[in-house]
């Protein structure tokens, strides 16, 4: 490998548990995944063509536009066209937030989800929170503006979540599965009202609001409930002393 190619090539490649053990994605399209994300940029897309990723990973140019096909309509990337651009820019892949969200065993992005939460504290001075024109960045969390999602939208929820990339991906998890079902987050003023629910009912604990996002996404609720007993992030109401009866969430 020359010096050129090293220089654009990222010596590491993030595979998330979800894409990992997805069983119904052919090895290739794992790999190919990898290299989408070791050559995703600062702004947060990988620009690549087909020849590129044919050569390096010695496929024909067919199998690669197959296999990004198979990762777009699982809801692992997001490829952007635009004729307006010029060149290898008119291309962009964007690495999906549904890919680092749960759904393949019940535990199956803890640890990806842990390395982030683990540094929000005891290591929080590593932490490099940014979110600024369609990136959301926390520790080794990358999040691109979804293309259905206005950038003021998608600032405020990052705005929000703050230097907590756990609750990122909870919220962006909760985001792309209501575009899916056809009800997007369109307005800042949609993002107040959820944000609103979610401080009220959770006290302002961080477990809980990730358990109500968690909850909303898996039941393809659009709005966002307080939890019940057995639920994720779900605790047992504190007692006030003072009053002799349980303080409820609600």
């Amino acid at each position: 490998m020359s010096a050129d190619e090293f220089e654009f090539s990222s010596q590491w490649a993030i595979l998330p548990a979800r894409v990992r053990y997805d069983q119904d994605l052919p090895p290739n399209a794992k790999l190919l995944f990898a290299e989408i994300a070791a050559k995703t940029n600062t702004m947060g897309f990988c620009w690549a063509h087909n020849k590129w990723f044919s050569e390096k990973l010695a496929l024909t140019c067919d199998r690669v536009s197959a296999l990004i096909k198979t990762l777009e309509e699982a809801g692992y990337i997001i490829v952007d066209v635009d004729p307006a651009r010029e060149n290898a820019e008119r291309r962009r892949i964007y690495i999906a937030p549904e890919a680092f969200v749960g759904g393949i065993g019940k535990n199956a992005d803890t640890p990806y989800r842990q390395k982030c939460r683990d540094g929000i504290g005891k290591n929080a001075e590593t932490l490099k929170y940014k979110n600024k024109k369609g990136l959301y960045a926390c520790g080794a969390i990358e999040i691109p503006q979804p293309k259905h999602m206005q950038l003021a939208v998608f600032q405020e929820i990052g705005q929000y979540c703050g230097d907590d990339g756990e609750l990122m991906l909870a919220y962006m998890g909760w985001a792309e599965m209501r575009n899916k079902i056809h009800k997007p987050i369109a307005s800042i003023e949609t993002v107040t009202r959820a944000n609103r629910k979610l401080d009220k009912a959770s006290g302002g604990r961080r477990e809980y609001k990730i358990g109500m996002l968690h909850k909303a996404t898996d039941s393809n609720w659009t709005g966002l409930f307080p939890l019940k007993p057995g639920d994720e992030g779900y605790e047992k109401p504190e007692k006030d002393e003072r009053e002799g009866k349980y303080e409820l969430w609600t």
